[in-house]
């Protein structure tokens, strides 16, 4: 997300957007008893991080093609990059599939919203749950997302983008590897 804010609000929002429907998703599937599904088929968890981590891969060799690419040109100047970014809509489906990718989230959510849901709760309730679970990160990523992409901080970080490219291709490569493995181990037979 610091990547897009530095070049385009617009697209953070999009990205935002796309990142918090998946959210919703997610939340709303272990909310209703994904995990469960994913304990008794751990071998359906391990193609979906098998999906994560070749997303996770291709996303590390398009930031690591870019940084090189560009490590002998310098800092872009502080012009508007929107136009060199593509449509809104694909930033909107780089933060969908991104989030996609991260299987973990039901995991985590799961441990979050175990407690908080009785076991046949209301349907209000499990809406109300989800709700104030994406309502909370959306204001996080809004805020950071509207407050990185202001003129100043646009400036600052546009002086660093290289950097971030390079940092952010390193870890979703060994994020991708990682989850490849799990993956794969979690497929074939033992």
């Amino acid at each position: 997300m610091l990547r897009l804010a530095a070049r385009s609000r617009r697209h953070t929002l999009a990205a935002i957007a796309g990142e918090h429907l998946c959210l919703t998703g997610w939340v709303l599937l272990t909310a209703l008893g994904a995990t469960a599904l994913l304990a008794r088929f751990p071998w359906l968890l391990g193609w979906v991080q098998i999906l994560g981590a070749l997303w996770l891969l291709f996303m590390a060799q398009s930031l690591l093609r870019e940084f090189l690419s560009r490590r002998h040109l310098g800092p872009p100047p502080d012009i508007d990059l929107e136009g060199t970014m593509g449509s809104a809509w694909k930033a909107f489906g780089q933060g969908f599939f991104t989030n996609l990718s991260n299987p973990k989230v039901l995991l985590y959510f799961s441990s979050i919203l175990a407690p908080l849901l009785p076991v046949g709760a209301p349907w209000w309730v499990v809406l109300l749950v989800v709700g104030l679970v994406v309502g909370e990160s959306l204001l996080i990523f809004l805020t950071i997302g509207l407050t990185v992409s202001t003129a100043r901080m646009r400036r600052k970080l546009l002086g660093i983008s290289l950097y971030i490219d390079l940092v952010a291709g390193v870890f979703f490569t060994i994020a991708g590897i990682t989850l490849l493995v799990m993956g794969t181990s979690a497929v074939l037979p033992s």
